[in-house]
């Protein structure tokens, strides 16, 4: 028997409503009855349009099921997926420790020409690609009722920019949002996938529930803004996505991911430049197109149910956009899963790759059509606007609902859109709108069950994070290393700045160990001074690198706190030493006695680490380096004014004791000078230490530098959580 709607299945026999989303044919989902069925004989049934989709008879399932997410293609009141036949992997793959066995060329061989003769197949034609019904996981509907977004004016009203909409995606459709600039495309897919930071109107339910916590986790977002790191490579950018969105077994190893994700980057028309740096205006790299391809590569390669793409093929020549559309098909129709693309108007060989059409007029967003794109160009003929021939139905479309063209219907597809085809979609939405399919936890423990096939895997977690925060960590500090390693010009500039400071530094107090006292106390001042200075340096590293951090940590990749331990302990562990070399460089030629070199440095060591906190504050809290300069004054002042030599106990006025007292400068020139007295006990030093009035306040000096370390350490953190996020 066929599932019915009531129990959450899709009706076997369903006719494809021009006003709803396209229903499925009997290649476009399994039915309940299909899943009764022996997973043997559910190949079978499957197998007359594409053997290359029968993956189960070689041991690169694996590497499909890692290229597709792979959950569970079982339907809300289908039983558990059963387990494979051992017939179809008693050859190859038994145990996990077989999968680890297997030939990697071979397998990498034989999902590749898979791969490709899938897409081959990719014609936009109902039935083109034939669903997996062993690897697709995808069951996850999404519907949204009067979903509305204004803005404030200075007038004190409101500007509509998207007017109430609704609508209904099932698994398995690829879902064109398409209209003319300002007509709230992006506004709507922002609002979808629940990206939208402003308030809005409007309902939205994924399988006729509420979104919950699990959502993005289910969901994978493609921006439109290509922001990444300049010196990770594109296969690099693909599986660290890949690494922390999904869970896989623990028999898989790195080789294995990276074969799979040469599948993707070749699906994209990437691969030959899979092990080219990304690139910046400072580093060179891929095209722009090509970044906007490792983009769409990355966020498809999350194996989610449901996909929202912001102008993927925006940047693209026309034959790399049709590419990247036929893929998109492919991973829709093949694993069922979802795909809402917000496009501009793509030419006719893109446009018949979609199923659905969800098209808008501007000023505000109204929709004007909501149905099949199949049958688009049927409703225009109804409307009185049959297309010409040979004229790109797309163009057409939008010549007409674009407002202010000479050619502009916009009002009378309007009209006609409320007469014919909202009431249908109102009522669909109605019935759809709460009719309960699979929990998020559930379509998670689906995907876990298929994987589980292949090795052990970690019990699925209620987080919104995919991975434990350990594997964030490992993996966000593994990518700051790498970066580290390769920026050689940046490793360099530190360590030519230190040398040069100390032989500058050094020149000026060359012998100073041989000098009096007086000198050599203007000597350890100069020296503490440059050392709480030269932290400066890394603020504009810490701002360029927060946007990438910042996009990363919307889409759910990892918590933020991975990024802060990486980032301040790697470029904490570089600063310090070279911080060290341009000490050790100035103490060499000041001649002065080795016995206080460890003295010296401790003391210049921790002024450098207390300081650096304030820049890393700085570098958070400010919108950009020119602002950082700006805020980082008061604390400079303070800092540097309230030093402890050119301003001393002994000369400072009562009223400003305080700030002496809060100075990290202040106590660490004190306490690196009255110790190198004593360890000395050079009657020069302790006229010195007489004359500026120093104490020994050992206690007060760490609690001054620990203070300093850890409040600005802390407002770092609180900085980087609460401010400059993405806004939509």
């Amino acid at each position: 028997m066929p599932a019915s709607p009531k129990d959450g299945g899709i009706p076997a026999e369903s006719p494809r409503n021009v006003f709803s989303s396209p229903c499925r044919d009997e290649h476009a989902a399994p039915t309940s009855g299909d899943m009764n069925l022996p997973t043997s004989a559910m190949a079978s049934k499957a197998s007359g349009a594409s053997k290359g989709s029968d993956l189960h008879a070689s041991p690169s399932i694996m590497h499909a099921a890692l290229r597709s997410g792979a959950k569970s293609s079982s339907l809300p009141a289908v039983p558990p997926v059963p387990p494979v036949p051992p017939m179809a992997v008693s050859s190859t793959i038994t145990t996990a420790s077989t999968i680890s066995d297997c030939t990697i060329g071979a397998l990498y061989g034989y999902v590749v020409g898979s791969v490709c003769q899938d897409i081959e197949q990719v014609t936009g034609e109902p039935g083109d690609v034939q669903l997996d019904g062993k690897l697709a996981y995808g069951n996850a509907a999404l519907t949204f009722k009067d979903v509305s977004f204004s803005l404030p004016t200075s007038h004190g009203d409101s500007n509509t920019i998207l007017a109430p909409c609704s609508g209904h995606f099932e698994p398995g459709t690829l879902v064109a949002l398409m209209g003319p600039s300002g007509s709230g495309k992006t506004t709507l897919l922002d609002i979808l996938a629940a990206k939208k930071t402003s308030p809005y109107s409007g309902t939205v339910h994924m399988n006729g529930r509420p979104r919950d916590c699990l959502f993005p986790r289910l969901t994978s977002y493609v921006p439109q803004d290509d922001i990444m790191f300049p010196t990770v490579t594109v296969k690099e950018q693909v599986m660290f996505h890949t690494a922390l969105k999904t869970e896989v077994p623990y028999a898989v190893s790195r080789t294995m991911m990276a074969n799979a994700t040469e599948l993707r980057l070749r699906a994209v028309g990437l691969e030959e430049v899979q092990d080219a740096y990304i690139g910046s205006d400072v580093v060179r790299g891929i095209s722009g197109g090509q970044r906007r391809r490792v983009s769409l590569a990355c966020g498809l390669a999350t194996g989610a149910q449901i996909f929202f793409c912001d102008e993927p093929t925006s940047g693209l020549s026309a034959t790399d956009a049709e590419q990247c559309v036929r893929y998109m098909r492919l991973l829709c129709k093949k694993y069922h899963v979802t795909i809402i693309a917000a496009i501009h108007q793509p030419r006719q060989e893109v446009a018949v790759l979609f199923d659905h059409l969800l098209l808008l007029t501007a000023n505000p967003g109204e929709v004007i059509y909501n149905g099949p794109m199949v049958q688009a160009t049927q409703y225009w003929c109804d409307a009185g606007f049959p297309v010409p021939d040979l004229v790109s139905p797309t163009d057409y479309f939008l010549d007409l609902i674009t407002p202010g063209t000479v050619d502009s219907q916009a009002d009378h597809f309007l009209s006609f859109y409320r007469d014919t085809a909202k009431p249908v979609i109102v009522r669909l939405v109605d019935a759809e709108l709460h009719r309960e399919r699979r929990t998020a936890m559930e379509l998670l423990e689906d995907r876990r069950r298929i994987l589980c096939r292949f090795g052990e895997m970690p019990p699925v977690r209620r987080s919104i994070y995919a991975v434990r925060f350990r594997k964030q960590l490992q993996k966000v500090f593994c990518r700051q290393l790498r970066l580290l390693i390769r920026d050689q010009q940046g490793i360099l500039t530190n360590v030519v700045v230190a040398v040069a400071q100390g032989l500058l530094v050094g020149a000026a107090y060359i012998g100073i160990g041989n000098h009096a006292g007086y000198n050599q106390a203007g000597f350890f001042f100069m020296l503490v001074m440059t050392c709480a200075l030269s932290g400066i340096k890394v603020m504009p590293k810490a701002i360029s690198e927060r946007s990438v951090m910042k996009l990363e940590v919307s889409e759910v990749l990892y918590n933020d706190w991975a990024y802060i331990i990486s980032f301040t302990t790697l470029n904490g562990i570089v600063s310090l030493l070279c911080n060290a070399l341009f000490v050790l460089i100035v103490f060499l030629m000041s001649q002065l006695r080795w016995e206080i070199f460890g003295t010296v440095l401790l003391w210049n060591s921790a002024i450098f680490i207390a300081m650096d906190s304030v820049y890393m504050f700085v570098a958070a809290a400010a919108k950009d380096s020119s602002a950082a300069q700006i805020l980082l004054v008061p604390f400079l002042m303070l800092a540097m004014i309230f030093n402890g030599f050119t301003v001393s106990r002994a000369s400072v006025p009562d009223f400003m004791v305080w700030a002496l007292e809060m100075s990290p400068v202040s106590h660490t020139l004190e306490e690196m000078v009255y110790s190198i007295q004593k360890q000395t006990e050079s009657i020069e030093l302790m006229i010195i230490v007489d004359q500026f009035g120093y104490q020994s306040s050992l206690g007060a000096a760490v609690g001054v530098l620990g203070a300093w370390f850890v409040l600005f350490r802390i407002g770092q953190i609180v900085c980087l959580k609460a401010m400059h996020n993405i806004k939509r």
